[in-house]
């Protein structure tokens, strides 16, 4: 068998900062994650309020609103989301051996994705609900 030589250089002070950039980043998707999460969740629970004080407006004080299915919908729909961005922004127990650096990688990637996961179905309710509000008023 011949003997394979490979040449290599140490990396450059700005390839060194590059890599601890990414590996910042990659650390940090789950606590971005969960920054969106509350946000989202502060929006959800006002527009929730929003849309009870503008259905009390359109029904005036002694008139009474007909409560359909749509109303319904609407906010069961909005329940679901706030449930999901809640279970998103709670954090997770993961098994991880941390002398293994596969498994530390995995632990960011599983966090990050299960967030991302949770957010995405929590901001497709949320704006179903969103929809259906529109045929109440």
């Amino acid at each position: 068998m011949e003997e394979v030589i490979y040449k290599s250089k140490p990396l450059t002070p700005i390839e060194q900062k590059l890599q601890e950039k990414f590996a910042e980043e990659v650390a940090n998707q789950a606590g971005l994650m969960d920054s969106m999460g509350k946000q989202l969740l502060s929006l959800e629970l006002a527009m929730v309020g929003i849309y009870a004080t503008v259905l009390k407006l359109i029904s005036g004080e002694s008139a009474t609103l007909e409560t359909g299915w749509s109303v319904g919908i609407t906010f069961l729909f909005w329940f679901m989301s706030v449930v999901l961005t809640v279970l998103a922004i709670f954090p997770q127990e993961y098994k991880v051996d941390s002398s293994k650096m596969d498994e530390i990688k995995a632990y960011f990637q599983k966090s990050a994705r299960h967030k991302a996961k949770m957010l995405i179905g929590s901001v497709t309710l949320f704006f179903m609900g969103v929809t259906v509000s529109v045929f109440t008023i």
